[in-house]
C-alpha cells in the first residue's frame, strides 16, 4: 500500500516498524547510523519496480543497495568513506561462496612472514594480543590494494570483527559499531581484568562469513562508488528511486568513528575526515546538502521519488543546547535543488536505537523526520 499525498508535517502508521527480518548478509559489519532493512524494503516495494535502478548516495554499510538486490532491484550505492565504500562493494558484487573460501585457504598459506610488531602504532597495540595482531597484519599487507570482490569480501568481514565482543571478535571486548578510544578501552580492561584473545583470523573469518552467507546471495550485482557525493559520476536520469540517510548535521565524526578500520585499510582517520562535512555551521552544512540534492535531482528520472532520512539533533551553543528540526532546516534547500516537496514523515525512535555522541545530551537522537521529495 502507497502512503497518499497528505499534508506537508505528518505523523502515520509507519509499516516498516513491525518488519524485524534481516537478511544474513546485513550483518557483516555493524555501522552506527544506519537505517534499518525494513525501511529500505518498504520504499523499494512501493515507490519501485523490479528491474529498477534504485540509489543510496550516502550509502554507509550498504543496507539499501543489497535490500534492493535481494528484492529484485539494481541496487546502486555511493560513499566517499574508504570503509562505507568497501562495506557497500562487498554487498553488491555477486560472490561464489566455495570460490571464497577457496581464496582465504590461498591467503593462510600466505601467511607467517610477520615475526615482530614493534613498529605498529601503539594505539592499536591496545586493542589485540601479539599472536592475533601479526595475523591482522599480514593480512593488512596481502590484501592491501587488492580489489578483486574476494579481496574486498575479505576485508569487509575483517572490518565487521576488527573489534567487538562476538566470539569472533579479533579484539579486547568493546564495541562493534564503532572503533573505541585506546585510553577508555586500556582502562575498562584493566579495572575489569580483561585478557586479549588470542585469535586464529582466518578461523574467524571464515566462521562470521559462514554466518553471513547461510541465507545466500542475491542473484545478480549492483554497482558501488566512492565519490564525494556532490559530483557523482553516474548518467543523467539514470536511477528509479533514491533512499538515502545523509550525515547528521553538528553531531557525527564518521572519520574518528572508525579510525580502526580505517587504519586496517590503510588509511589515517585524519586524512580521511577532510573527505568528509563535519561542521557545525548551518551555513555550510546547507550548502553541502543543497549541492548534494542537486546531483541527486540530476542522476533521478523525471517522476521519481527522493526519500531522505534525517535526524533531529542538539547543537551545542554557548546558551546551552539548542534542537535543529534538520529536516524543516532543509526545505528551503529543497526547491534550488530541483526537488517538489511533498511532506516530512515523523519517525519516533525507541530508546535501545537512539544514537549517541559526545555532541548530543543523554537523551539521543529521539525524532528522525524523512523527506519526501520527487523530481
Amino acid at each position: 500500500m502507497k502512503m497518499q499525498k497528505q499534508d506537508a508535517v505528518c505523523i502515520i502508521p509507519l509499516p516498516w516498524k513491525g518488519d524485524r527480518y534481516r537478511h544474513k548478509l546485513h550483518s557483516i559489519c555493524s555501522r552506527i547510523c544506519s537505517f534499518p532493512p525494513s525501511l529500505a524494503k518498504y520504499f523499494i516495494l512501493n515507490y519501485s519496480n523490479e528491474g529498477d535502478i534504485v540509489f543510496d548516495p550516502f550509502s554507509g554499510k550498504g543496507t539499501l543497495p543489497l535490500e534492493a538486490l535481494l528484492n529484485n532491484r539494481i541496487g546502486w550505492g555511493n560513499d566517499v568513506s574508504p570503509e562505507a565504500y568497501i562495506l557497500t562493494k562487498a554487498k553488491v558484487d555477486k560472490i561464489i561462496p566455495k570460490i571464497f573460501f577457496q581464496y582465504l585457504k590461498k591467503l593462510k598459506s600466505q601467511m607467517g612472514f610477520i615475526k615482530s610488531t614493534e613498529d605498529v602504532d601503539p594505539k592499536v597495540k591496545v586493542f589485540y594480543h601479539d599472536s592475533t595482531l601479526k595475523q591482522i597484519i599480514e593480512l593488512k599487507e596481502l590484501l592491501k590494494n587488492k580489489k578483486s570482490k574476494y579481496a574486498i569480501f575479505t576485508k569487509a568481514i575483517i572490518l565487521g570483527i576488527l573489534h567487538g565482543s562476538s566470539s569472533y571478535s579479533l579484539s579486547l571486548r568493546c564495541s562493534h559499531s564503532y572503533s573505541m578510544s585506546p585510553g577508555y578501552v586500556k582502562k575498562y580492561a584493566e579495572k575489569n581484568g580483561l585478557e586479549k584473545p588470542i585469535r586464529d583470523v582466518i578461523d574467524c573469518i571464515k566462521n562470521k562469513s559462514l554466518n553471513c552467507l547461510k541465507e545466500g546471495v542475491p542473484s545478480f550485482c549492483g554497482k558501488a562508488f566512492n565519490y564525494d557525493s556532490r559530483n557523482i559520476k553516474i548518467d543523467s536520469d539514470s536511477v528509479d528511486l533514491i533512499v538515502t540517510s545523509p550525515p547528521y548535521f553538528a553531531i557525527q565524526t564518521y572519520a574518528y568513528d572508525n579510525w580502526l578500520r580505517h587504519w586496517f585499510l590503510g588509511y589515517d582517520y585524519k586524512d580521511v575526515n577532510r573527505l568528509l562535512v563535519n561542521t557545525n555551521s548551518e551555513e555550510k552544512y546547507g550548502q553541502f546538502m543543497l549541492d548534494s540534492m542537486k546531483e541527486m535531482y540530476r542522476v533521478l528520472k523525471e517522476g521519481s521519488k527522493c526519500f531522505i532520512v534525517i535526524g533531529d539533533v542538539k547543537k551545542k551553543t554557548s546558551k546551552g543546547d539548542v534542537v535543529i528540526n534538520t529536516a524543516e532546516f532543509l526545505i528551503k534547500y529543497v526547491k534550488e535543488a530541483g526537488f517538489t516537496f511533498e511532506r516530512i514523515i515523523i519517525d519516533k525512535i525507541p530508546q535501545g536505537r537512539k544514537v549517541f555522541n559526545s555532541a548530543l545530551c543523554s537523551a539521543g537522537i529521539s525524532t528522525e523526520r524523512i523527506l519526501v521529495l520527487e523530481k
